[in-house]
């Protein structure tokens, strides 16, 4: 039992290359991590292997995506782009009869964390006192003024009250169709660059066509305005005396409808979220990992935001080098964090949908995982063929689970060696080269393994090797190998065929 044991622990290690961690983690830990689930595995010890698995790939991807200049880069397009954004957005909300929601959700949520930073404030003007009871308040409120200055929200409500001033002041009828035109582009390069940093998140190179975009993007634009709408109209639902009077009789205790009554905004922030991971990357996600990362985007933004504000972060030192100009760099922090918390959510989503076929850029791919990818695509290929539908990069990505680089790396060698064929016409579209029957497994294995002219011991034994797979495989071709047992699982498949071919 142990030496079995001993076996498949050296097996995962062999598999699993030392620079799936990088520098610094336990090479142990990553093997273990990667170990193939046993048949009699406790399921806890499961579970804690995937998770540990997710958390090295988060942290591998987090700094392999440099994410921090990707929140920077971020942070620039959306001041640039703010106001035109707002401006479209309080447009949509005049359309529902409710132009001036956006406002009251930035001032709401910064009147929640002004109450939650200043309780001792507040406990002092509800305490009573004696005859000098007006004086104390009067003090009171005299130092919270004078220190209002030196604390985040206010700064926070001048850069909104500034913001919001100008998007008042834009009129759709003086601008015309060019003004109009500029406001779309600004919002489109908003949502542009944020899929991009979505596709190198998810490997995905090509990105989606300009008219795709627009539409998508527009979509998306109405859709947040709706959403906050949609967020106060339940707000305000739930705060009617005739509600609140039915669910204090199903909840009786106070704190539980407070507890309600907050996770309205973060049940919107996390449907937002969840929508964006879910549709603005050019790939297949899939909406459990988007779910996950939207509840962690959304839950963590606003504790970090809310964090940010509390612990007055860099206030004192922007008041005493800036003065009165302190508001610009604390905004943009404040905007800079909030974007690296969403950037990390969406690593959460990539992690949580490909953690069982993550191979990490860069590490060492051994020959079988590179022959059974081959195997994986031309069966994807000539099975979507025999459908009648189309085959792409993203889509077969989509399928397999793995990168779509990885996918693009192994398509081109297919199509050098004739099996596939890449449509040069835009769509990324990739065909059958021939009919599945025309196709040999051994013409595959030479296709990736390759063959070498070189007459060293070496080379000898490799091409010993190379030869008894091959006549191993036989003449056996694509098509038999598909219609074997029709099982999903095409490993499954392979052994069934092994076992086929040794009885010939």
């Amino acid at each position: 039992m142990e030496q079995k044991d001993l076996n498949e622990t050296s097996k995962a290690e062999s598999a699993v290359d030392h620079d799936v961690v990088g520098h610094g983690w336990n090479n142990r830990l990553c093997a273990w991590a990667w170990l193939p689930a046993g048949a009699g595995e406790n399921t806890l010890i499961r579970w804690i292997r995937i998770v540990i698995r997710i958390l090295i790939i988060l942290v591998r991807e987090f700094h392999r995506n440099n994410l921090t200049l990707r929140a920077r880069a971020l942070t620039y397009t959306v001041v640039l782009s703010m106001v035109p954004m707002l401006a479209l957005g309080t447009s949509v909300l005049k359309g529902f009869g409710a132009g001036d929601q956006m406002r009251q959700a930035a001032y709401g949520f910064l009147a929640q964390i002004e109450a939650a930073s200043s309780p001792a404030v507040q406990g002092s003007r509800d305490e009573p006192g004696d005859g000098g009871r007006e004086d104390h308040v009067q003090d009171t409120d005299a130092e919270a003024e004078e220190s209002s200055a030196y604390t985040m929200v206010p700064h926070l409500r001048r850069a909104l009250d500034q913001i919001f001033d100008y998007v008042e002041k834009t009129n759709f009828a003086t601008l015309g169709a060019f003004g109009l035109l500029g406001l779309v582009i600004a919002v489109v390069m908003v949502f542009s660059s944020v899929e991009d940093a979505m596709n190198i998140i998810w490997v995905t190179e090509s990105g989606r066509p300009l008219g795709r975009k627009i539409m998508d993007y527009l979509a998306l634009m109405i859709l947040f305005p709706v959403s906050i709408n949609v967020g106060f109209a339940a707000t305000a639902l739930i705060h009617s005396p005739v509600l609140l009077s039915k669910i204090s009789i199903i909840l009786p205790f106070p704190e539980m409808i407070d507890l309600l009554l907050k996770m309205i905004p973060v049940s919107v922030l996390v449907a937002v979220f969840t929508i964006f991971y879910r549709f603005l990357p050019n790939t297949r996600v899939q909406i459990r990992p988007a779910l996950v990362g939207g509840i962690f985007g959304g839950v963590v933004w606003l504790l970090v935001q809310t964090l940010y504000v509390l612990l007055q972060i860099g206030v004192s030192r922007y008041n005493a080098i800036y003065g009165s100009f302190a508001t610009l760099p604390l905004f943009l922090v404040w905007i800079y964090v909030g974007w690296i918390v969403f950037l990390t959510g969406a690593e959460v989503a990539y992690a949580c949908q490909s953690w069982q076929r993550y191979v990490p850029a860069g590490s060492r791919v051994v020959p079988f995982t590179r022959l059974a990818l081959a195997f994986d695509i031309l069966r994807t290929v000539y099975e979507a063929f025999n459908r009648r539908s189309k085959t792409t990069l993203s889509q077969i990505a989509a399928c397999l689970n793995i990168s779509e680089v990885r996918i693009k790396e192994m398509v081109s060698e297919l199509d050098r060696a004739g099996l596939v064929r890449c449509v040069e016409n835009g769509t990324g579209s990739i065909t059958p080269a021939a009919p599945a029957e025309q196709i040999l497994m051994a013409e595959v294995f030479d296709a990736i393994i390759g063959s070498d002219s070189q007459t060293t011991p070496g080379a000898r034994i490799a091409c010993k090797a190379a030869s008894g797979a091959k006549k191993a495989l036989g003449t056996w071709t694509l098509r038999e190998v598909m219609t074997i047992t029709g099982k999903d699982d095409f490993s499954e498949t392979i052994r069934d065929f092994s076992e086929k071919g040794k009885k010939l």
